[in-house]
């Protein structure tokens, strides 16, 4: 019969489908003896002391006995369908572990274990003697959840034990009712999940091996029948043909949907982060399976095919010498040959036999296997032997495959979004597995600024350097480092392995692609602008503590990781590397009178939560503002996070550590500004180019910058849409009045700071949003100066409707020192419903109004007198002078004891001040002018 997709065609009718007894059991018989000479490969594959495994696995899991490995509990599900030991099996037993071993058959309770299966490359020429080994234990759908959770513990005594033989063991507790029903276990490192069924079926058909048991009822349903599986089975069944606890039923593979080749793509795209030569044949031959969709021949019924037609050759039935000539006819027929190279790459590492370094004399199967399809291949001595060196390639060579690789896996996930577009099926896999897969994915081969590329995702197993070379070229922003294995320095292509625009970052790149461990000799050469080779050691040694070892992405232990979204766990800072900080500071040096942060350079290093390595760097007189942006957005990807990021520093050119003790507070500082409650704090910060205000706007970080501390007074008064408390930074202006008022002003109410300084006064209000307003005016008495600006806050207040509450301290300073004395005398007096009265004797009110053009305009009551702006113009305020020019009593200075802005939006206080402010002085200069 030639290989055919499958298709529902006319059939016999029921009960008349040809099945003779005779029949069944040749073909049964087949099957095993394939299944047996593959057995036979596998324990030949194994090392003499480990074919011990091999041969007792059903005797283990057959009975509980104290003296045997696994033992955890008489109580342990036991006993497999069918099967007994033979002689020569106890005899093992008893020679190898328990002489004393006395088995009992009738003493057996009814079995609960219907099979045990091996699966992946046994017996296959891909099976090395490092191959793990899967096995598959099938057992009894009534077992409850103590007893299997008793049998799992039993299968991970029996892996302890074999490790003891050398072989790695993983074993997998099957329901075939569940596995036949689409029931699977959730998403993990090692488990596919949801993300296959059929294409998982299609693999273990075609590759599993029967140790003990029942075996598959799919042996028994012809090629052509596929597509009627379950009503062929049934008809098995109920016409005596098979017997009740004879055959395990995992159900048929014909009708693949197209949302399970999109889930399975994505599940070997991940796998490819750590074995890409044997995710690369499972993608390509899903690529295969999808392009014939929905006519699919699956592997394993080609396998069938041939079987029932009498081929039960272990070498043409070999399942990944049937993957590797499936992937060549299909990329032959596509003229796909780099594809087909590179296919043909990863078949010879996953097969894992060095030919070029064999001599000819006895060759085992594998080998004549391997080398007929070499000759086939046409490779040439040199290319083996470029293969069979493998372990010795280094970056130039890993380069260029990972290039080859890269592409391979690009297109393959084009090939899934197309697919998906054009079949327009969702993906069977679990949407949150999905998602998790997709951000091991982005983890591991994304490609962003900052980010460090892996370029050896399992390539070559050692890209280590004895010695390495570092060379600097360039000057300022425009320098460059570049690493090769020569001392040469005059950076030919050639000689460069790789470049970055500062130092750390190209080490970072050079452990994160393995090139040096701790016997790697690190040298500068050439000019080195100001870093010497211990400074280049220090470096590198601090930052080998931190960096991950391996991706996290393949990595099982941080798998957990991507159920969530990425935040950053730890952040490391390599302060003026190759920069004189003593000199930026000229000769007061790091005094307590300069109050600058001498930083010219900041080399930055991120990890995140899904093991991604960035590196950025920061130069100039910028310097420590942009790595506070960068620092504040890094933290608000931390906040999704139980735990802010750690941070790490290394000091460079700084004498006795006083840069460092200077700036040691400063991450506690942002911290407390961007990570914690409420997040709309300001940070005030003075840097060599003057202060600076730092809020966060829409997550992120703006700056206001003030070249004095005039300037910067005025800038804190700016508006705020909610309550802003102040941050200050120890050295901002440490002895001042603001550094005072800051530490008293620690509610969202309205403070009235004022300071007396002979025949004039400073007047700060700090109102309940924080902002703060700033004026000086004429002082005659305490009383005169506060009662009359409280009696304006208080009308503001209840223009307002707010609740807040009113605070007045005096400020003085004595011996440089600000300190805030409480004076709770003028607000106590006149809280509720009494105010004070206008000292003047004048009621001075402002209206706003809105004019034509949209700007506002005030009209003026002066007691009950009302003088419009509509009808006197820019006259108002002269018409209001002239008339206060009449009143007997003329105080030195008029003050407005209320401002109507009704027809706005509710306004902070300090909106108030300012349009109080600017009404006084015009009004106080129109009288003047009288």
């Amino acid at each position: 019969m030639a290989d055919t997709p499958l298709n529902k065609e006319a059939h016999n009718p029921l009960f008349d489908r040809g099945m003779t007894h005779d029949g069944l059991a040749l073909i049964r018989d087949r099957f095993l003896t394939l299944n047996r000479e593959r057995l036979i490969r596998t324990r030949t594959a194994l090392l003499p002391r480990q074919q011990i495994f091999l041969d007792l696995l059903p005797l283990l899991i057959h009975i509980n006995h104290p003296i045997l490995p696994g033992y955890n509990s008489l109580s342990v599900p036991c006993g497999i369908d069918g099967y007994q030991p033979d002689t020569l099996t106890l005899n093992r037993v008893r020679q190898n572990i328990a002489r004393s071993l006395d088995y009992q058959p009738e003493e057996q309770a009814p079995p609960q274990i219907h099979s045990v299966f091996l699966m992946g490359s046994c017996g296959t020429v891909a099976q090395a003697e490092n191959s793990d080994l899967d096995v598959w234990l099938c057992h009894n759908a009534n077992i409850d959840e103590a007893d299997l959770k008793m049998l799992y513990h039993k299968a991970g005594a029996i892996s302890e034990w074999a490790k003891g033989l050398g072989l790695d063991i993983h074993f997998f507790l099957m329901n075939n009712d569940q596995f036949r029903r689409g029931q699977r276990d959730d998403l993990s490192a090692e488990s596919a999940g949801t993300s296959q069924h059929f294409l998982l079926l299609d693999e273990f058909y075609r590759s599993a091996l029967l140790v003990a048991g029942r075996y598959p009822i799919w042996w028994l349903v012809p090629p052509e029948e596929e597509v009627n599986y379950q009503e062929y089975t049934a008809l098995l069944h109920a016409q005596g043909f098979v017997g009740p606890n004879e055959s395990i039923d995992f159900g048929g593979v014909s009708d693949i949907p197209a949302g399970e080749f999109i889930g399975a793509g994505v599940w070997q795209l991940y796998k490819a982060i750590s074995s890409p030569y044997k995710a690369v044949l499972k993608l390509l031959l899903t690529e295969a399976y999808a392009r014939d969709f929905p006519k699919v021949l699956p592997l394993s019924v080609s396998l069938k095919q041939a079987i029932y037609h009498g081929n039960t050759n272990p070498d043409t039935l070999d399942p990944y010498v049937m993957v590797y000539h499936r992937l060549a006819e299909y990329l032959n027929e596509r003229q796909e040959f780099d594809r087909l190279e590179l296919i043909r790459r990863a078949f010879y590492f996953k097969v894992g036999i060095r030919l070029s370094q064999l001599s000819n004399s006895n060759p085992t199967w594998r080998q004549q296997l391997l080398q007929t399809l070499i000759k086939q291949w046409q490779w040439q001595p040199e290319q083996l032997l470029n293969m069979d060196t493998r372990s010795r390639w280094k970056l130039r060579r890993v380069r260029e495959e990972h290039r080859f690789l890269v592409a391979e896996l690009t297109n393959s996930y084009r090939f899934l979004q197309d697919f998906a577009q054009r079949s327009k099926r969702p993906a069977l896999i679990k949407s949150q597995e999905m998602t998790l897969l997709g951000r091991k994915l982005y983890a591991a081969f994304e490609r962003k600024p900052y980010k460090i590329e892996c370029l050896n995702p399992g390539i070559a197993p050692d890209l280590t350097e004895e010695q390495l070379f570092f060379h600097a070229s360039g000057f300022g922003s425009q320098r460059r480092w570049a690493v090769s294995t020569s001392a040469r320095h005059d950076f030919e292509t050639d000689a460069i392995l790789q470049e970055h625009d500062h130092l750390s970052g190209l080490l970072c790149w050079c452990f994160c692609n393995g090139l040096i461990n701790e016997y790697t000799r690190l040298r500068l050469n050439g000019r080195q602008d100001g870093v010497t080779e211990t400074d280049l050691r220090r470096l590198a040694k601090h930052l080998s503590q931190y960096l991950p070892r391996h991706p996290y992405a393949a990595n099982p232990d941080k798998h957990e990781a991507f159920n969530r979204p990425k935040v950053p766990e730890t952040l490391i800072f390599y302060i003026n590397l190759g920069q004189y900080a003593q000199n930026a500071l000229g000769a007061a040096g790091l005094s307590s009178q300069n109050t600058n942060y001498p930083i010219n350079q900041i080399e930055m290093i991120g990890i995140n939560s899904w093991g991604e390595v960035s590196s950025i760097a920061f130069n100039g007189p910028d310097t420590l503002l942009s790595a506070f942006r960068t620092y504040q957005q890094l933290m608000v990807a931390a906040s999704r996070a139980s735990l802010p990021p750690t941070i790490h520093a290394l000091y460079f050119n700084d004498p006795d550590d006083k840069l460092r003790n200077r700036t040691r507070h400063l991450p506690r500082l942002l911290f407390r500004a961007f990570y914690t409650k409420p997040a709309n704090n300001r940070l005030l910060i003075k840097l060599s180019s003057g202060f600076h205000i730092l809020q966060t706007q829409n997550d992120e970080l703006q700056s206001i910058h003030a070249k004095n501390y005039p300037t910067f007074i005025q800038c804190l008064g700016r508006g705020q849409t909610e309550y802003s408390p102040i941050i200050m930074d120890r050295y901002c202006a440490p002895n001042t009045a603001l550094a005072s008022i800051i530490r008293i002003a620690k509610k969202p109410d309205c403070y009235v700071f004022f300071h007396i300084r002979g025949k004039s006064a400073d007047i700060f209000v700090r109102d309940e949003r924080g902002s703060l307003h700033f004026s000086t005016t004429a002082f005659t008495t305490t009383e005169a100066l506060i009662v009359p600006l409280l009696a304006f806050l208080y009308e503001c207040q209840k223009e307002q409707q707010s609740n807040h509450q009113l605070h007045v301290f005096e400020l003085h300073q004595k011996n440089d020192k600000w300190q805030g004395e409480a004076r709770p005398e003028f607000t106590e007096a006149n809280r509720g419903s009494q105010y004070p009265a206008p000292v003047t004797g004048l009621e001075l009110e402002a209206i706003a109004q809105n004019q034509e053009t949209g700007r506002l305009v005030f009209d003026m009551r002066c007691n009950d007198q009302l003088f419009r702006y509509a009808q006197a113009g820019q006259e108002l305020f002269n018409e209001l002078a002239e008339q206060l020019q009449l009143l007997s009593d003329k105080p030195e200075y008029y003050r407005l004891n209320k401002i109507n802005l009704s027809i706005m939006p509710p306004q902070q206080t300090c909106v108030y001040m300012r349009y109080k402010q600017h009404i006084e002085e015009i009004l106080n200069t129109s009288v003047l002018a009288c």
